[in-house]
């Protein structure tokens, strides 16, 4: 499972990938947000990732 944190946010802060959908969905998250895990390389914006996904299905229900 892997398991996400947001850049400049506590480091408390860790989601799964279930977690960080809804954070997504629910418009706590933006695509300008940064994504950090042990198993990426590089940080990743929302918005450059496969999450970017939920950003498009949040705006539509907006």
């Amino acid at each position: 499972m892997k398991i996400w944190q947001i850049k400049d946010r506590p480091k408390a802060l860790m989601l799964t990938d279930e977690e960080l959908i809804l954070a997504i969905k629910n418009g706590l998250l933006k695509g300008d947000d940064v994504l950090l895990s042990l198993e990426l390389k590089e940080e990743v914006k929302i918005e450059d990732s496969i999450y970017s996904f939920y950003l498009k299905e949040q705006h539509e229900q907006d």
